[in-house]
């Protein structure tokens, strides 16, 4: 019985086919079958155009915002608004600065007139900012042109005035005169000046409301709004309105413009000038209709300018007739 088993054993043993680790040739030439789908991946030209296209415009999105940014809050915003508001200096330069100017313009048919002008701000020491003493060229003074050059210098009536500066909120700026004019017997006058500045996509607001009272003329009001916005990366369209109220005389002088400020290069710029006077004494009417050109260029460095303005107005006391005129502008500005 026990041979029987062995017997077996062995048999079974022998009979199941031996072991042996598979051919290298085999595994090298060895080749997977195929699928029965073949899947590629493609990318159409139109979507690498298209992949571009959204590229550029981020990128150009990027640097229209970062120039309509600081050409509204840098040099540019300077020498751009120094074209529509004597007042610009105040608004860019918070330490001292100072503006002294000389005109001459000249009319068809009249002698050529002069005016010229004084505005400083000092910033009184410790105060850090909050405090300047104004030394300017009085605001009536300045609507009387002299046809001498020597008694435009001579003839010049200044004002002088402590302004203090509130603190400055994220879209406001207010401030604060008061002081005396120096013409005869001395006019007192207190005024508040109050500025908001907003930022809508590509336009930039202003509105500047000023509230004053004088010795000689009592209360009085003047509203200026003003709209910018970038037409490309060097020209600019700018909407305004002002209009300038005396409560004794009960009428209001208003003035409506449009224009298009061109940068010809960092030193030089124009500016074509759409604009409508009139006055509400009576009745709303139109006084005087003027297109003009301006050209302004920084003579040395970044204070002293030049600007000339050839101009043709229809006013009313001329019958509304074509009257040539052209004036010129030396300023030489300075601030910190």
């Amino acid at each position: 019985m026990f041979k029987k088993y062995v017997s077996f054993i062995v048999l079974y043993v022998f009979s199941v086919p031996s072991w042996s680790a598979p051919d290298t040739a085999i595994v090298q030439n060895f080749e997977p079958p195929a699928p029965d789908h073949t899947f590629e991946v493609t990318i159409e030209h139109d979507e690498v155009e298209d992949y571009k296209s959204v590229e550029f415009l981020d990128w150009s999105q990027g640097i229209a915002s970062e120039y309509v940014e600081s050409l509204n809050d840098g040099v540019d915003s300077f020498f751009m608004g120094a074209f529509f508001d004597d007042e610009v200096v105040e608004d860019e330069f918070s330490g001292s600065n100072g503006r002294l100017y000389f005109i001459s313009r000249r009319e068809d048919g009249l002698e050529p007139d002069y005016k010229v002008g004084l505005n400083l701000r000092l910033v009184l020491p410790r105060t850090r900012d909050r405090f300047k003493l104004l030394v300017e060229t009085d605001e009536e003074q300045d609507d009387i042109n002299e046809t001498n050059v020597v008694d435009s210098t001579k003839n010049v009536t200044y004002s002088t005035a402590i302004r203090v500066d509130f603190k400055e909120r994220r879209h406001w700026k207010t401030s604060w005169d008061n002081g005396v004019r120096w013409a005869g017997e001395p006019v007192y006058f207190s005024r508040v000046r109050v500025r908001r500045t907003d930022y809508f996509d590509v336009w930039r607001t202003r509105l500047l409301q000023t509230v004053s009272w004088r010795t000689d003329e009592k209360w009085g009001a003047n509203f200026d709004a003003s709209a910018i916005r970038p037409l490309d990366f060097t020209r600019h369209l700018r909407m305004g309105f002002e209009a300038d109220y005396l409560l004794d005389e009960d009428f209001a002088d208003l003035q409506t413009s449009v224009g298009i400020f061109d940068e010809i290069s960092s030193r030089s710029a124009m500016l074509y000038r759409l604009a409508v006077y009139g006055d509400t004494q009576d009745f709303s009417k139109v006084n005087e209709t003027v297109l003009s050109v301006s050209y302004r260029r920084k003579m040395y460095k970044q204070f002293v300018f030049a600007e000339v303005v050839p101009e043709i107005g229809w006013p009313r006391e001329n019958h509304f007739e074509a009257t040539p005129a052209i004036t010129l502008l030396v300023e030489m500005i300075l601030g910190e």
